[in-house]
């Protein structure tokens, strides 16, 4: 398999709950290093972002130690390099500031995952794309498109301040996507009323579904993450808790660790429950370990996935999710 990977790399300064802080490349360099420690020796991933001059040379470095990473999509630009200081205020929600923010895409520059099986668009800058070179994008490109909101909630001042805005038009983005990824928080910025639970939640993920993506993801933190998937004409929900395990060193990625791990697993087993234990295990490796690392030991997991996960393991390896029903009825 061959999987593009589009957004920002970034310069991150990273504040930690207890107050340790740390400086390590980051952005979409977490997805890399998620997918190139899960794929197999005849795979691909192809990431494409400009780096910039500044320190463009030590970035494209830390993709060259990956295996199954083709580089030649990463390309110098001549602004300074995307820098991100992200402060941790609990265990899922952090304040992030943004300065040098990359260029956003055009379609020349994607020549080179148009014939991808799969492309993870990560909207690290919230400014990769906007909607008309989105939607140019997709009609180019007939792969499985797998997108994480992230900061398209947000919007960042000439001193890189945070600004939550939402993502109103939603509802405009969600036919030309397969598989739409977000947070407790950023789906808080994009419905009315704001969920409030998780039942909130799993109709918050019902809405978006019908609006176009086969499977709809809320993480939420170290309390799992939940799916709402279309099969057959009708939905199905699973709410999944995190990989047992007996330490927790470092969460920072966690979410783009999911995302590689969930893409992997549609591609693989063509479904979206058992694609959630992918995600939710390679999630929980990535939190074992503090800054990116290679995490092989994720493989493990993923030759029987949902063996690892006592909701899962108890329901059978063909169980589809609870059928979702709204006051209308049956969802369909």
């Amino acid at each position: 398999m061959k999987i593009g990977l589009l957004g920002a790399v970034c310069f991150d300064e990273i504040i930690a709950l207890d107050g340790t802080r740390s400086e390590s490349f980051g952005g979409i360099l977490y997805n890399a290093s998620a997918f190139s420690s899960i794929l197999n020796d005849a795979d691909c991933l192809a990431p494409v972002s400009r780096l910039g001059a500044d320190r463009y040379q030590a970035a494209l470095n830390q993709f060259r130690r990956l295996p199954h990473v083709d580089t030649t999509g990463l390309t110098r630009c001549p602004e300074p390099f995307t820098h991100v200081q992200l402060t941790w205020k609990t265990a899922s929600w952090r304040d992030e500031r943004i300065l040098n923010r990359m260029p956003p895409f055009d379609l020349d520059a994607l020549s080179g995952v148009m014939d991808c099986d799969a492309v993870h668009i990560n909207f690290i800058n919230g400014t990769e794309f906007d909607l008309p070179a989105f939607k140019a994008f997709r009609n180019a490109d007939r792969g499985v498109i797998s997108l994480d909101v992230h900061q398209i909630i947000s919007r960042f001042d000439a001193e890189g301040k945070r600004e939550i805005v939402g993502f109103r038009d939603w509802a405009e983005w969600a036919p030309h996507v397969d598989i739409l990824q977000c947070n407790e928080f950023e789906v808080a910025a994009m419905l009315e009323p704001k969920p409030a639970n998780r039942t909130d939640f799993l109709r918050a993920a019902r809405t978006i579904c019908a609006a176009g993506p086969r499977a709809v993801v809320i993480t939420l933190g170290p309390d799992g993450a939940l799916l709402v998937h279309r099969k057959d004409g009708a939905y199905y929900a699973v709410d999944l808790g995190v990989l047992p395990q007996d330490k927790i060193a470092d969460t920072t990625g966690c979410g783009d660790s999911f995302s590689a791990g969930f893409l992997w697993g549609l591609l693989t087993y063509d479904d979206p429950v058992t694609a959630l234990a992918c995600g939710a295990a390679v999630a929980g490796v990535n939190a074992r370990y503090s800054g990116i690392g290679r995490l092989a030991e994720a493989k493990a997991y993923l030759a029987d996935p949902r063996s690892h996960f006592p909701a899962l393991a108890a329901r059978g390896p063909i169980w589809p999710g609870d059928p979702l029903f709204d006051v209308h009825g049956p969802a369909s």
